[in-house]
């Protein structure tokens, strides 16, 4: 990641309005790396820690430096199965007041942040999922074809539906109208038979 370049916090801030200028949920989904892979918890948390401090420059709001940290700790708790990119969009959806106004600054306020956001993030996945198979839905129930239009194989198949098979070819139709008619002739009589 690119903040851990940055030796100077207003580095770092450049980096993130930049960072976050063309991030989406999609990119972060499809493209970003888990946090987990990032690396250790030691090398992740300054980064996060950064974002942090961005945001609470950017809003004016103050934190103790070892809340900060705490903070920061939680937050790879959280997220550790996401990417970092997701942190740095929580703080932005919250600071566009996409999760309320911001009243306070706390951990508390910044962990309801956070659940919000995974819930905004795993709609924005299944969305993903479904535009991803309903293409291919849509190919397989193609509607509306004439029979010379359909592909080769499947106009044999139905070539192929109602014909007799090899072991009955001997019986033509006259013959299974003379045997269905007697059939039918026989379930009469044994109707009228039981009748007292």
């Amino acid at each position: 990641m690119t903040l851990q370049q940055c030796t100077e916090s207003r580095q770092a801030f450049n980096n993130l309005v930049k960072i976050e200028q063309h991030l989406t949920i999609t990119q972060s989904i499809e493209q970003s790396p888990l946090l987990v892979c990032e690396g250790k918890k030691l090398a992740v948390l300054p980064e996060i820690i950064r974002i942090i401090e961005f945001f609470l420059a950017v809003t004016g709001k103050e934190m103790e430096g070892f809340q900060i940290q705490i903070l920061a700790g939680d937050l790879y708790e959280k997220f550790k199965t996401d990417t970092i990119d997701d942190v740095i969009l929580m703080f932005k959806m919250a600071r566009q007041a996409e999760f309320g106004k911001i009243y306070g600054f706390d951990s508390m306020v910044v962990m309801d942040w956070a659940n919000k956001y995974l819930e905004v993030k795993s709609a924005t996945r299944e969305k993903i999922l479904k535009q991803k198979t309903q293409p291919r839905l849509e190919s397989e129930t193609e509607k509306g074809k004439y029979f010379h239009e359909l592909p080769e194989d499947i106009r044999e198949k139905f070539s192929k539906i109602g014909k007799p098979k090899e072991e009955q070819a001997f019986l033509t139709p006259r013959i299974t109208e003379i045997m269905t008619a007697e059939k039918h002739k026989r379930d009469i009589q044994k109707l009228i038979d039981e009748k007292p």
